[in-house]
């Protein structure tokens, strides 16, 4: 049975023509899936549990053990283990060109840190944005699957030229992220 099936795909070359074609467009469309999820595992909504929906906003620099400044002054949480953190290191690079700001304007927290000071924090990277000592911004620092600078409105911000009417903590935007083991807002 083998021998007459093996003998027919010999004298069948256009058969085995079009088996490998199919053969070559599921491996394709395999490995496109594959790296389609490897790329994008960590993009998605920054606070997917909207555990800051409704989140009081009056938290101060003072709180997270920043200096008194009347200045901008920016709290990054980063974490090792995530690799959108290095695009944030990026990111950082890129405001510190453009808008020169100094290493007395950059503070940097871990998550449990940020935690114990009173903000759940859903995901990293992140930053808070504190202008004269007051919270106008945290969240991720941009958005788009690779959080490119380009895709960022806080240069915009820190130059003035946007301001916000209130505290803005930006969990909806969808950006390159990993989510955190948010204790605060899964207490009971």
């Amino acid at each position: 049975m083998l021998q007459k099936w093996q003998a027919k795909l010999q004298a069948n070359a256009q058969l085995k023509l079009w088996l490998g074609i199919l053969l070559f467009g599921l491996w394709i469309v395999l490995v496109s899936i594959a790296l389609y999820r490897l790329s994008f595992k960590d993009y998605g909504e920054f606070d997917p549990e909207f555990s800051w929906l409704g989140l009081r906003t009056e938290l101060g620099a003072k709180q997270f053990d920043l200096p008194a400044s009347s200045d901008w002054q920016l709290l990054h949480v980063l974490a090792k283990s995530c690799p959108c953190s290095a695009l944030a290191e990026q990111h950082i690079a890129a405001l510190n060109s453009e808008l020169k700001l100094t290493t007395t304007q950059h503070f940097y927290r871990t998550v449990e840190e940020v935690e114990a000071a009173g903000l759940p924090l859903p995901a990293v990277p992140a930053v808070l944005v504190f202008h004269a000592g007051k919270l106008v911004y945290a969240g991720p620092y941009a958005s788009g699957p690779r959080c490119s600078a380009a895709d960022s409105f806080l240069p915009a911000l820190l130059r003035g030229e946007l301001a916000l009417p209130a505290a803005w903590l930006n969990g909806e935007t969808k950006a390159c992220r990993c989510l955190t083991e948010n204790k605060l807002a899964t207490a009971p």
